[in-house]
């Protein structure tokens, strides 16, 4: 797989204004910790689980995404029917590779996933595999995308505020000085153009996601459901990004933070115990976007939601200028990243600018749970 990738760097469609995104050490970490997540959260569910079986059947899911992404990178400016042509035109091949990778290869070294009449079950674990690495292949085409216009937009912004210092010490040079000139308007245009073409990235993600859905919906409507609901949320996240938003009304936030737990209630089905209560009713109150999400995602990535006496706790009180927000989650026995004192620094920045002193945060860190509680005045 290494080789793989480092063939894969090469490709100048891969290259986002001649820089590398991410490593090939990058890209076999991340997914040796998917796979490693993978066995442990299905060992913890059936010690029977093995190793190299789960390792064997993540194999031509991993071929899925960089097959996808292979193709996507053939057309120089992508297009919505693009994509869908690749969609249509991979899934017969890779599905076809599957079955005798699955069916063929692996009985010859002794691991069995499908047995003879199992046809059915892998033609569907087939389809909703591939939307699945589908989607998630396009949105590291746009993401990556995004982070080498953003690189080269600050590159550039620098460059421009070089040579407007230029411009004022070299005064005495009206030639050079001219010359700057227009080197600065059509840097500037360059740098205008660029903004633009970052911005139609999420709505065209979107779009693309909303595709899917009609497509998934034959499939299986639960499926498509989460589609939806993902392609929600991602607008979301990313127009508040792109636009800057600094707040939005609490309605809004409570929307989407209702569709986090319907995906994360999919993905996780019986396993997953959620107590989520809202008491009051959302006026006009406005918060900065993302507050509550973060929170809630957190708990989820780091949080056991399968203790059924013990199930993540999320409330929210409301009355006329105040709201109280509270968050609780057993942890899990695996050792989480230490990522979330970031966050919630980060957050803390946030709600200083806009709340100062109206607002109280406070955070229980006990051995086995960990409690969220965000407190705003006069909102």
């Amino acid at each position: 797989m290494t080789n793989l990738l480092k063939q894969w760097h090469m490709m100048p469609g891969l290259k986002i204004y001649g820089k590398r995104v991410f490593s090939t050490r990058m890209h076999v970490s991340v997914w040796a910790i998917y796979i490693l997540y993978i066995y442990t959260t299905n060992y913890m569910v059936n010690d029977k689980v093995q190793f190299l079986p789960t390792f064997f059947f993540l194999v031509p899911h991993i071929a899925t995404f960089y097959t996808v992404l292979f193709l996507l990178h053939f057309h120089v400016r992508l297009k919505i029917l693009w994509v869908i042509a690749v969609f249509f035109l991979a899934f017969p091949v890779l599905a076809s590779a599957s079955y005798v990778f699955f069916f063929f290869l692996l009985p010859h070294v002794g691991i069995t996933l499908y047995s003879k009449d199992d046809l059915i079950n892998f033609i569907h674990s087939a389809g909703l595999s591939y939307i699945e690495f589908f989607a998630f292949a396009l949105m590291y085409y746009y993401f990556a995308s995004d982070a080498g216009k953003e690189r080269e937009l600050r590159i550039m912004a620098q460059k421009t505020a070089s040579i407007e210092q230029e411009k004022i010490t070299q005064e005495r040079d009206n030639a050079i000085l001219r010359e700057n000139e227009m080197k600065i308007r059509k840097e500037k245009l360059e740098f205008e153009f660029a903004f633009l073409q970052s911005q139609i990235n999420p709505h065209f993600l979107h779009n693309t996601l909303n595709v899917l859905f009609s497509q998934a919906l034959k499939i299986s409507p639960e499926l498509a459901d989460n589609i939806s609901n993902m392609s929600e949320i991602i607008r979301y996240s990313m127009e508040s990004v792109s636009y800057k938003v600094p707040v939005v009304s609490l309605q809004q936030e409570l929307r989407h933070l209702q569709i986090l737990i319907d995906i994360n209630t999919m993905r996780f089905g019986k396993l997953c115990f959620i107590d989520y209560n809202i008491e009051g009713q959302a006026e006009d109150q406005l918060i900065p976007p993302l507050v509550l999400i973060t929170v809630v995602e957190n708990a989820f990535k780091y949080g056991d939601i399968r203790d059924s006496n013990n199930p993540l706790t999320i409330k929210v009180g409301l009355r006329p200028g105040h709201m109280h927000f509270y968050c609780r989650n057993k942890k899990l026995k695996l050792k989480p990243p230490s990522s979330h004192n970031i966050g919630i620094k980060n957050l803390r920045q946030r709600l200083d600018v806009l709340f100062n002193d109206r607002y109280h945060i406070e955070t229980i860190n006990e051995v086995e749970f960990y409690t969220f509680e965000l407190t705003i005045n006069s909102i």
